[in-house]
């Protein structure tokens, strides 16, 4: 199992670094320019590591011994109802999510739909030139190899979150990255039957506060835009849930982990008490009514 919150709070330390200023540069040394463009993959390497893949979502539960439920996934029903960019981004998001549930659940029946309304809803943001031509039909020849599944979907959101940045259009990304967050603690937490201080999910639930801070740090670069102000606004009982958990010291280790990279746990642990996550389950709930419009 890939400890992927250590990975994401790591590499976000240089998110501030990453903006582009817009400003024009003077002729330089080629070999000033060699390193600018390592400069470059650079900072696309550190955003992108930033926020977890698809395959890496809902990578820490243990599917096994658990029920797929099509009802926790947005139906692709509701695609027509989202209307404006902001919308269309955060659902975005949640669809990459929802395809990583199912290629969780190894459900192949579903799967090109999500695929589907991925692309339909990256072509109505203006990003399916992220895309090759032919990527929908190498979606419908593997359908059922669920290793090919899950690296077409990431390789989807690689190639979105790639072109958004390169083509200066962050702010789209951090749309996705708070509908994909909401999506996945949503889904993680409503598989979860009973509460249990020292499982596994448990945990990574109350882990997924470090990765919340890091999509929030990095949308307040946006701030100044009522939108992404709204939007932040609209996930704050999250936030605030997740600031208000005790925080316990523990011994610091460092080890690697079986693909050789480092994972560093312990130094604190965060604190998840049952009325806790039955309030954290209420307001993720209610939260992602709000983006999905299924309140109204």
């Amino acid at each position: 199992m890939r400890t992927v919150v250590i990975l994401i709070f790591s590499a976000g330390l240089l998110i501030g670094s990453c903006r582009r200023d817009g400003s024009q540069q003077t002729a330089r040394d080629p070999k000033d320019i060699e390193l600018g463009f390592e400069n470059v993959e650079k900072e696309l390497n550190e955003i992108y590591y930033r926020f977890p893949s698809p395959d890496e979502m809902l990578s820490f539960i243990d599917s096994s011994g658990l029920q797929f439920d099509n009802k926790l996934m947005l139906p692709i029903s509701h695609i027509d109802n989202f209307l404006d960019s902001r919308s269309q981004a955060v659902n975005l998001g949640i669809y990459v999510a929802d395809l990583a549930y199912i290629t969780l659940f190894s459900r192949y029946k579903e799967s090109m739909d999500y695929f589907q309304a991925i692309y339909y809803l990256s072509d109505n943001l203006r990003i399916s030139a992220a895309f090759e031509p032919s990527f929908l039909d190498r979606v419908e020849k593997n359908l059922k190899s669920v290793d090919s599944l899950k690296a077409l979907s990431n390789e989807a959101f690689s190639e979105i979150s790639n072109f958004l940045i390169r083509n200066d259009n962050e702010k789209t990304f951090a749309y996705i990255s708070i509908g994909g967050f909401t999506e996945s603690l949503y889904l993680a937490i409503n598989l979860v039957d009973d509460y249990e201080a020292n499982q596994v999910t448990i945990q990574r639930i109350t882990d997924q506060k470090l990765v919340l801070e890091n999509i929030i740090r990095y949308a307040g670069n946006f701030s100044d835009d009522p939108k992404v102000e709204e939007l932040i606004i609209t996930i704050s009982p999250i936030t605030n849930l997740y600031r208000s958990l005790h925080v316990e010291k523990a011994e610091t280790s460092v080890r690697r982990d079986a693909d050789g990279k480092l994972i560093l746990s312990g130094g604190k642990n965060l604190l998840l008490t049952k009325a806790q996550f039955n309030e954290l389950k209420a307001v993720v709930n209610d939260v992602r009514n709000k983006i999905t419009f299924t309140n109204q």
